[in-house]
């Protein structure tokens, strides 16, 4: 009895594996200047119903007004191959700890991943002064 027991419960952990989303995708990312000792770490997952969710996670980051004074936030974009650029937030910074974090989510199998540095939180469009950026194919 305990053997046929054990043999279900191996059953139906290997039933489980096979039902499980994807795992998660991780990436890292050496940044460009003027960040250039930051290094990105981008992880994706995919939920239930298809959405990914994408972490990025940038270190050894900056204080954004020591690169120029008129700078004020990291901002984060997804663009999608045909479909253009979309705004998914900026970086919460964290000054003491030069680490910068956002977590967003996308519909898109098949994105990238882009880092800028914006003078203001409304940019309506990435800045030419990207920091990072990131392919990050379907998972």
């Amino acid at each position: 009895m305990a053997r046929l027991r054990g043999s279900i419960f191996g059953l139906l952990g290997l039933l489980a594996l096979s039902v499980t989303p994807a795992c998660a995708s991780r990436y890292k990312v050496d940044a460009e200047g003027p960040t250039y000792a930051a290094q990105a770490k981008i992880a994706v997952k995919v939920n239930k119903t298809g959405i990914r969710q994408v972490r990025i996670e940038v270190l050894h980051l900056a204080p954004i007004a020591k690169i120029n004074p008129a700078n004020k936030v990291y901002m984060v974009w997804i663009a999608v191959p045909g479909q253009g650029v979309t705004k998914a937030g900026y970086l919460d910074y964290n000054e003491r700890r030069r680490r910068g974090v956002l977590v967003a989510t996308t519909p898109h199998a098949k994105f990238e991943v882009i880092v800028t540095i914006e003078q203001s939180p409304s940019a309506p469009q990435p800045s030419q002064v990207e920091i990072v950026r990131k392919l990050v194919s379907k998972i």
